[in-house]
């Protein structure tokens, strides 16, 4: 609708959509994923974040105004192919209230084909999924369904996917809960209207979250709540049973060794937050996880992965290192360091090969002599201006990082000149919850924290107000 009015409103008003210098405030690499295809290749996924400004015309105001873009990527690691897969962007223009915006979710590939596809999206545009198993569906994913019956009160927003490793089954989380469907995609139901899928939803959902599928055993299914506390099925009929309570579980990483399992997790200790790497050798059942020793440095671990063809092989990154274990986790030492944030790793299955991605820079890094090799990196047209001055020109929210995150974030945004602040966190149905700044600054480059310990996962916005405009951002809770 707001992309209808906007063809509209260009088209009888004649309005231009802005006039002024395109400036890019900041650029950056994140979140990568990889997979091999049935040749051996590897294919590899990554966002490219990207925020301009614009000064609009006179006559439309003459406002600054903040777009963004974050499309998904593809990289072909042996033709070194390298274009758009996904489109992810939010961008407002000069007339008042008319943006143009798409989002994606999570995505996943089965048939170890990059061409098969299944994509959870929002904002305005069609949203939906691809060709699954091959079968051509007229099946869409909805955007957030806001709807209360007699049916149901839940909110169902795809969040993220789950395809299980023998590919019968696709997950969908939601807000702490998950909606299963069968593989074959003859067999999807068909939704009407979005009463139908409300009524699938409530039918077959458990009131989890999702947290892994083991690759080599096919129904062992782990699940969190809405604290972040592990859950384990053994046999996929929604009776799950608690495997773990001693803090808020990240991404689950399964060993070659089917019984081992790892994971990171926060936990709370003296009023402080910290990153903890656990292990199970008896596939995540209840009393079998236990602490493992990491390097100590000055920040936390973000990222786990590890070798499905090595028994006991693992890499544990922070912010500019990466150690390997060759021992289940046991003993690490130093793999790959970059004086770059690191956001994103991958390991090639049967091999030395480790991609790691930085906020600048897409590498292959050779995992035995630790020589890399530059794949991709920032475009030089993309790099943000630099803000050498202690005054900002222009009032910016800039995307919080981690994102997406759990459960702790940072949102940094720079004022030009002293002014009454206001920066607030919604959820998708408008609802606040969190105020994180409500008085005087002054100005300069400032940083607020944002704690999701007690909400829910999920995607939400924050907001920055002052006395002389308003700025919105999008940004993910995973837990």
């Amino acid at each position: 609708m707001k992309k209808l009015l906007l063809i509209i409103g260009l088209s009888l008003a004649g309005y231009g959509i802005c006039y002024g210098q395109d400036n890019i405030q900041e650029a950056y690499f994140h979140e990568l994923r990889g997979m091999e295809d049935s040749t051996g290749t590897t294919h590899l996924f990554y966002r490219l974040y990207e925020e301009r400004s614009f000064q609009c015309s006179e006559e439309n105001g003459g406002q600054i105004i903040t777009s963004n873009k974050d499309h998904i990527s593809h990289f072909n690691t042996e033709s070194l192919a390298d274009s758009v897969k996904f489109r992810d962007y939010f961008a407002p223009w000069c007339i008042d209230g008319i943006y143009d915006a798409e989002g994606i979710n999570d995505y996943d590939f089965y048939e170890n084909d990059p061409e098969k596809w299944v994509i959870s999206s929002s904002y305005e545009y069609v949203h939906g999924v691809g060709d699954y198993l091959g079968n051509v569906l007229n099946f869409e994913i909805p955007i957030a369904i806001k709807r209360e019956s007699a049916i149901s009160n839940q909110d169902y927003f795809p969040l993220e996917f789950y395809l299980s490793p023998s590919q019968d089954s696709l997950f969908m989380d939601s807000y702490g809960t998950t909606i299963p469907f069968p593989g074959d995609g003859e067999n999807w139901p068909e939704f009407i209207n979005y009463d139908d899928f409300l009524s699938y939803a409530d039918s077959l959902s458990y009131p989890l979250e999702m947290a892994g599928i083991s690759p080599e055993i096919d129904s062992v299914y782990f699940a969190k709540d809405k604290y972040g506390y592990l859950y384990k099925s053994t046999n996929y009929s929604g009776d799950f049973k608690l495997a773990d309570s001693s803090g808020a579980f990240t991404k689950l990483a399964f060993d070659a060794d089917s019984l081992v399992v790892y994971s990171l997790i926060t936990v709370r200790e003296n009023s402080e937050y910290k990153r903890k790497f656990i292990k199970s050798d008896d596939l995540g059942t209840e009393n079998s996880w236990t602490d493992l020793s990491i390097p100590e440095t000055d920040t936390r671990f973000e990222f786990l992965e590890t070798d499905n063809s090595t028994n006991g092989t693992l890499f544990l990154a922070d912010s500019n290192h990466v150690y390997v274990s060759l021992d289940f986790g046991v003993h690490f030492s130093e793999t790959f360091s970059s004086e770059d944030l690191i956001t994103g790793l991958y390991k090639k299955p049967e091999s030395n090969i480790l991609y790691v991605l930085t906020k600048e820079e897409l590498l292959e890094v050779n995992t035995e002599t630790g020589e890399s090799i530059s794949l991709k990196q920032l475009p030089v047209s993309n790099e943000p201006e630099p803000h050498h001055a202690d005054l900002p020109r222009s009032i910016e929210l800039h995307q919080n990082y981690p994102n997406p995150f759990n459960p702790v974030t940072v949102i940094g945004y720079r004022l030009p000149v002293r002014s009454e602040v206001t920066l607030e966190v919604f959820d998708v149905t408008g609802r606040r919850v969190a105020v994180l700044v409500d008085g005087p600054q002054q100005s300069g480059v400032h940083q607020v924290t944002f704690d999701a310990s007690n909400v829910a996962s999920g995607i939400y916005f924050y907001r920055l107000e002052t006395g002389e405009q308003t700025l919105t951002q999008k940004m993910t809770l995973i837990k």
